[in-house]
């Protein structure tokens, strides 16, 4: 019966990996890429790709097999003088607007399906692209407190995929809510260093908590790729 069902289930699989184009459908796509100093981005590769994983079977989420750089193209283009670029794009449902540059490795962009509309078109005025920074963040015991603690981080996470909805880019809230559960510390030595991957400029807020819920709170502005803090207790 497991081999029936193993059968069964490998035609599924490998259809949900291909492109669904919609009937040869194409789309306009056109921004205007700029760093956050506002000056442009020339001669960047922006691409359109499909989903890198696909839900479908109770809810879960499998990868596809191809690894990320092997995804369906949609549609690409090169960024000009202005940083303008336009391109047009096979539609295939929601997807992924890359911008591949080694500084903006982790630029990537979740566009549904209903943005394009009735006309097929995306037009994004403007894209101001971020840095990813890599941010240690360690509690030190001074106070010789057995006591746990815990923290949370409002950030910009590089684990949350970017948004473009109704004209405006956020993170995936649910990622986000994730992210900003709190992370226990003391409870053994040398717990309390936590490793942050974020967007810069940004800003982290840290708060940590003791056992008897006194808050304490940090904010750090990020403006490089590796930036170390230490926070005493």
């Amino acid at each position: 019966m497991k081999k029936l069902f193993l059968i069964l289930l490998l035609p599924v699989l490998l259809t949900s990996c291909e492109a669904r184009l919609e009937n040869d459908a194409r789309a306009l796509f056109k921004t205007r890429v700029l760093d956050v100093s506002g000056n442009p981005i020339v001669n960047m590769e922006v691409t359109a790709t499909t989903f890198r994983t696909n839900r479908f079977i109770i809810g879960q989420e499998l990868s596809k097999f191809s690894p990320p750089d092997e995804d369906f193209i949609l549609g690409k283009g090169i960024t000009n003088e202005n940083g303008q670029v336009e391109f047009v794009m096979l539609v295939d449902g929601s997807f992924f607007l890359n911008f591949n540059s080694e500084r903006y490795t982790n630029y990537k962009i979740s566009v549904s399906r209903r943005e394009l509309d009735d006309d097929y078109l995306l037009d994004i005025p403007e894209t101001i692209l971020k840095e990813s920074s890599n941010v240690e963040i360690e509690f030190v015991n001074t106070s010789g407190t057995t006591e746990e603690y815990s923290a949370t981080f409002e950030l910009e996470s590089l684990d949350c995929d970017l948004i473009y909805s109704n004209d405006m880019l956020s993170q995936d809230e649910d990622c986000v809510f994730y992210n900003n559960q709190p992370r226990r510390f003391n409870r053994t030595t040398n717990d309390g260093t936590f490793e942050l991957s974020v967007f810069y400029p940004s800003v982290i807020d840290v708060v940590f908590t003791d056992a008897l819920g006194n808050q304490s709170m940090r904010t750090y502005t990020i403006t490089s790729a590796l930036e170390s803090y230490e926070i005493t207790y």
